[in-house]
């Protein structure tokens, strides 16, 4: 952004460098103004001045006879003129003279004069350079002088009317009026090219000149007027008059000659109000009584200068050589130009009629296209809301988009490929592979709507564009965003929208996808971190879980150790008295108790030492259907009456393959949980299941009863450690936590999922690799 703000700033002091070798007033101008400022100058110096050109008497002659002073032609001289039309008139008709001479009244000839062309910038050098037969840009000299002269004479009238307004003199408002647009002429000499189109883009939009000469030559005619007004040498009210003549009163600095540039403004738009010339300028005239007003000027005096304005312009533009094919009529040219004026105006009228009525159809497209793209749509459903709204503004056509995922940029993601039919409706999608050498699409150019045949993948597209019936006619349309292109509409529409128009819809649709992208980003985002959360969770859960193992196990360890010589002791002497020959007494039932009791605490003392010393799994090929087989055996001999009121169902996937596993540790979890299956209250059937999974490399096995089921209080604590659910006595509540060890052995998990009065399924997921 500096970098073109630099550029544009140099270029305007090159343009003011080529206004600054302008050709300089004729020195009889300038000697005319010094000699005329004091109205008590001798008269004689005026007279040799304007006796030292002969045109210029001959001019000075014919004012005189078109001002009827009573003098007969014979007897009429320079000196008698002079004298008779005053200084200020002299002073007033040989600047006009002498200014029309120096910039040309005619399109096409110009001054002798030639700006150089040693310029470092290519838009000035070739602004410049050009031959001084090219025609100069399509601004009527002749009505822009004509103009001139109606705002210096309005200027000039309205001052005479004012008397008591000592600082406007009508001389010096004469000239101010009649150089205010100078700078008009002097951007038409520097850069006649640029000043053409913009003269043209006024035209075709009725606007005013300045805003374009601002965007298409970075300079104004305020600015370069006011250079021009410097290198003459004028006076500072002059200078500030052309520079600042175009803005609102109420904005001007405070300088002494604020008034006059006030007056300015008014003789313009005076002039302009009575159609009297042309100047370029369409913008529609502010009403003067108002001006006038504002700048302390009586509004009254506006209405009855205009018969006299059109007169005296009339009578000057005579003598100047403007009005040489005009008829007498004074009101003929203003009419003219008039009719001209409502003739420009209609047709750009009907222009911009045609302008807003697309407009209106592509606003309402837009509002259209929104309603059926609310927050929260994924990516696919804003595609074919774009594809729907493209197929309302282009009409029926051929429709189809691309659209590559991946934050990344990644060329290797694949392409979504969207087809439709004739009327916007989805006709299917499909994912490709990406051409090969082929950037990530939303690096492609957002320029215009390109030639598919201008695209390397064109060969490839065929394949899976059919759709089409004619594949040369199909174009493409990137859809641009923020960071790039979002996608790109495929079509055979022949005629799109104005670019202005087009570009609206490109942006609109191209946000829309890209935010449709940025939310399925976020939702997929969302969705992975709360996976994350609860696998941490879970990790977290089982790391306290197994830091309660481990402290639970040191503790069986030392308990253990502790405990073995005295239950040695009592198991061996219960034994002996076990053994007594009075079988069936007393001494030897009580005697087997003990023995039965310190062999279930032996047995606890080593389950819990499987906490502090976790069991390792020795895989070996296994038979899965018969490891199901006697697990299943094994819980009917030891639950003989349980196990006849519940129905066993064994289900085993076919094409098990033998596996690697443990087959002690995963029988001993399996029997525990049928265990916990076949004592659960209301408990009828049971199945036990494993699957093979191939593409994981895991097996899973499932048991499920019907039984009364864990509320969730329940299931949250069913791997602990001695928690049970039954009553007190019926179990140690180790059976599912030691199940939990011999599978954590197998780097697997246990899953629990329960529903009261539902039942329970337990699932095991084993990997077949450590």
């Amino acid at each position: 952004m500096q970098a073109s703000e630099s550029v544009k700033t140099r270029r305007v002091e090159l343009i003011l460098r080529q206004i600054d070798s302008l050709p300089t007033l004729p020195h009889i101008a300038t000697r005319i103004m010094t000699v005329t400022a004091d109205d008590g100058s001798d008269a004689r110096k005026v007279i040799e001045l304007v006796k030292s050109d002969q045109a210029l008497t001959g001019k000075i002659l014919s004012l005189c006879r078109a001002a009827d002073k009573g003098v007969r032609s014979g007897e009429l001289t320079i000196d008698r003129a002079v004298v008779m039309l005053g200084f200020n008139t002299i002073r007033n008709a040989v600047f006009s003279i002498k200014v029309f001479e120096t910039f040309g009244l005619e399109n096409g000839k110009q001054s002798n004069f030639n700006p150089s062309t040693s310029c470092s910038d290519p838009m000035v050098a070739a602004e410049t350079s050009r031959p001084s037969s090219t025609p100069t840009a399509p601004l009527n000299r002749r009505e822009f002088w004509r103009h001139c002269l109606a705002v210096a004479v309005s200027a000039e009238l309205i001052a005479q009317m004012h008397g008591d307004h000592k600082n406007l003199k009508p001389a010096e408002a004469f000239v101010c009026g009649l150089l205010h647009d100078i700078g008009k002429l002097a951007l038409d000499h520097v850069l006649p090219k640029s000043f053409s189109r913009v003269v043209q883009l006024a035209d075709e939009n009725q606007s005013s000149l300045a805003d374009f000469e601002q965007r298409v030559m970075g300079i104004d005619h305020h600015t370069a007027g006011k250079r021009l007004a410097e290198q003459w040498q004028l006076p500072h009210s002059m200078q500030d008059a052309i520079w600042l003549h175009g803005s609102a009163y109420e904005l001007l600095p405070d300088l002494k000659h604020r008034q006059l540039i006030g007056l300015i403004n008014l003789a313009d738009h005076v002039a302009r109000q009575n159609h009297i010339g042309h100047s370029g300028n369409y913008a529609l005239p502010s009403d003067p009584r108002e001006i006038a007003t504002k700048i302390g000027l009586n509004p009254d005096i506006i209405d009855s200068i205009t018969d006299e304005l059109h007169e005296e312009v009339h009578h000057r533009a005579e003598v100047l050589g403007l009005d040489d094919n005009l008829s007498p009529g004074k009101y003929i040219g203003s009419l003219q130009q008039a009719n001209q004026a409502l003739g420009r105006l209609n047709t750009v009228m009907h222009k911009r009629a045609r302008i807003a009525v697309g407009q209106k159809k592509v606003l309402e497209a837009i509002s259209r296209f929104h309603r059926y793209t609310s927050p929260g749509r994924n990516v696919h459903e804003v595609l074919d809301q774009v594809v729907a709204n493209a197929a309302l503004i282009f009409k029926e056509g051929f429709y189809a988009i691309l659209y590559q995922n991946g934050g990344s940029n990644d060329p290797s993601e694949p392409w979504l490929i969207g087809q439709y039919g004739l009327d916007g409706r989805p006709a299917g999608k499909q994912l490709a592979d990406p051409p090969p050498q082929v950037r990530h699409l939303s690096e492609i150019n957002p320029s215009d709507s390109l030639s598919i045949d201008l695209m390397s993948f064109h060969p490839w597209l065929i394949d899976y564009l059919t759709q089409t019936s004619d594949i040369r006619r199909v174009r493409l349309l990137p859809l641009t965003c923020s960071w790039g292109t979002a996608a790109i509409l495929l079509h055979d529409r022949p005629r799109l929208p104005a670019q202005s128009l087009l570009n609206a819809l490109i942006t609109t649709w191209g946000g829309a996808i890209a935010a449709a992208k940025q939310h399925d980003g976020a939702r997929i985002l969302g969705e992975k971190l709360t996976e994350t959360s609860n696998l941490l969770s879970e990790a977290h859960d089982q790391l306290l879980r197994n830091e309660s193992m481990a402290r639970l196990g040191e503790m069986a360890a030392g308990a253990a150790h502790e405990m073995n010589n005295p239950l040695t002791v009592i198991s061996g002497r219960s034994q002996l008295l076990a053994t007594n020959p009075d079988n069936g007494s007393w001494t030897q039932k009580t005697a087997q108790t003990i023995v039965d009791q310190v062999q279930q605490l032996s047995d606890l003392i080593s389950s819990l030492r499987m906490f502090s010393d976790p069991p390792r799994a020795k895989r070996r090929a296994t038979d899965v259907g018969n490891l199901l087989h006697d697990v299943v055996k094994h819980v009917r001999r030891d639950h003989v009456k349980m196990a006849e009121k519940i129905e066993f169902f064994v289900q085993i996937s076919n094409a098990i393959p033998v596996v690697l596993i443990d087959p002690e540790q995963i029988s001993l979890a399996l029997i525990e949980l049928l265990n916990n299956a076949i004592t659960e209250i209301g408990t009828e059937s049971v199945h036990l299941s494993a699957k093979h999974q191939p593409e994981k490399n895991i097996m899973l096995f499932q048991v499920v009863d019907d039984g009364a089921g864990m509320d969730a209080d329940t299931l949250s604590h069913a791997l602990d450690p001695f928690f049970s659910a039954r009553k007190a006595g019926r179990g140690t509540g180790l059976g599912l936590a030691r199940a939990q060890q011999w599978i954590a052995s197998h780097s697997g998990t246990l899953e629990i999922r329960s529903t009261p009065d539902v039942g329970t399924r337990v699932t095991i997921t084993v990997p077949l690799t450590d």
